[in-house]
């Protein structure tokens, strides 16, 4: 192993995955940091629901891309089991507490199943057990992302 190899793999071990969470029937739910270089207030967080009936279809996505300046409004809706929304770019961001978990549900401007341009919503209850979990999820997210902020 010469340097650069070490290098990589300190790096990919500092640099937090993906964070997922899938339902008992199938829709994912995962929190993607992105890594592109961004002004202060505009790195991105990703959240991804891909619903079960889409998962072989689109397993991949519609995205909710969160700027950095909106997350910690989602976070702490989640860690005061509150409602919160925020609307960017022309999409829609909700939770919300429902029963024993917190709904996300967000609508965005993307490709359907069959490709043709549409406003696409996607939902998924997020148990009482994965509230918290999810939270950390983003605030290391955002740590990422805003690592990319210039």
């Amino acid at each position: 192993m010469d340097f650069r190899d070490a290098l990589n793999n300190v790096i990919a071990e500092l640099t937090p995955q993906p964070w997922d969470y899938t339902t008992p029937d199938g829709t994912r739910l995962r929190v993607i940091p992105e890594g592109l270089r961004q002004d202060p207030g505009d790195g991105v967080v990703l959240i991804q629901i891909c619903e079960a009936a889409h998962i072989q279809v689109t397993p991949d996505g519609p995205d909710y891309p969160m700027r950095t300046v909106d997350v910690p409004g989602l976070i702490a809706a989640l860690t005061d089991r509150t409602e919160w929304t925020t609307s960017d770019w022309g999409d829609v961001l909700t939770v919300r507490p429902e029963g024993n978990g917190m709904r996300l549900a967000y609508t965005v401007y993307d490709r359907d199943t069959t490709g043709q341009p549409a406003d696409v919503d996607r939902t998924v209850l997020v148990p009482e057990v994965q509230r918290m979990p999810l939270a950390s999820a983003l605030r290391r997210a955002l740590d990422v992302a805003r690592g990319w902020e210039s």
